[in-house]
């Protein structure tokens, strides 16, 4: 990975192309997805079937692995490991990735998600986008004891075999799994790392704030109220920093905008409101501060390519 390259040159890999770059062959399940706005991606399987090397990349999604056989090299964000077995690692979206395995015995198991599956019924959206092993700066590696990794081993062996059933509630169960090891890898984090990683990067607080910022800005249509999404000088004004600054770290961060974050958000939101809301297209385009309902769907359509009347039908 040549580390003065502009993550904005880095591929942005999304859950339906990634295989190609990670697999050496195609899995026997296809994903866990919804064929909306590619909401609700689920996937898990062993970390056999991953390739040796992979350039750099970024991801759209979170994933987490567990390794429970093999060495190698994993550049993640920041820093690079030396990964080997009982290490669980994660990486978040537009962190950047790359790595090199020695031999091609590297076993384990990984499992990649939305925010949107996580997400699903609870309250704190912003809970994924805090975790310190999810952040660009922070340390993604926990060095496991036998018994810990026997642990997470046990969860993630339950989600495969849930993944493999496909029945009506197995969703379910996935995601209790997935928050319960996100919540035990959460609480067994060294307290001096999460800390350190906090304070390393001026660019990565800056970042954070924004993101917690403009994510507020979207919690009163949980309420039905609603929202008021401000335009990116605002934002740069209440951070105290030039709009410009404020553009240039972010999109060197994440390979987005201020302004396209805010949109990507607006779409998942306006998504999520589409497929789950009983209101109409122009109820929900008012909820997102559009009073003109045929700009909303001129906007919608621009960034998914569809109609919000077709998701609404397909939910």
């Amino acid at each position: 990975m040549t580390g003065k390259r502009s993550s904005t040159h880095i591929p942005l890999l999304k859950s339906d192309c990634y295989r190609s770059v990670y697999f050496k062959h195609p899995p026997l399940q296809a994903p866990l997805v919804n064929p909306v706005a590619s909401l609700q991606h689920f996937e898990i399987h062993n970390r056999c079937i991953w390739k040796n090397t992979a350039t750099a990349h970024r991801l759209d999604f979170y994933m987490v692995f567990l390794v429970t056989a093999g060495e190698g090299t994993h550049r993640m964000g920041l820093h690079e490991h030396d990964l080997r077995k009982n290490m669980l690692c994660f990486v978040g979206p537009n962190v950047i990735s790359s790595w090199d395995w020695t031999g091609d015995d590297h076993r384990g198991y990984f499992c990649s998600f939305s925010d949107d599956f996580f997400n699903t019924g609870r309250n704190d959206k912003q809970f994924l986008s805090r975790l310190p092993f999810f952040q660009i700066d922070g340390h993604a590696v926990l060095d496991l004891s036998d018994e810990q990794a026997g642990q997470y081993a046990s969860l993630f062996q339950l989600m495969e075999r849930e993944y493999a059933r496909r029945g009506t509630h197995n969703d379910e169960v996935l995601r209790s799994c997935l928050h319960a090891l996100v919540h035990k890898a959460h609480s067994e984090y060294p307290s001096k790392i999460s800390t350190q990683a906090l304070h390393d990067r001026s660019g990565s607080r800056l970042l954070q704030a924004f993101t917690e910022l403009y994510s507020r800005d979207f919690e009163p249509i949980q309420h039905g109220k609603m929202i008021h999404s401000r335009k990116v000088s605002e934002y740069a004004d209440a951070l105290g920093v030039s709009q410009n600054h404020l553009n240039d770290t972010v999109r060197a961060l994440t390979g987005h905008s201020a302004g396209q974050l805010v949109r990507i958000r607006l779409v998942k939101q306006a998504t999520m409101c589409l497929m789950h809301s009983n209101k109409t297209v122009s109820e929900i385009a008012y909820l997102l501060g559009y009073e003109d309902p045929s700009y909303f769907a001129r906007f919608y359509k621009s960034q998914t390519g569809k109609a919000p009347s077709e998701v609404v039908k397909s939910a």
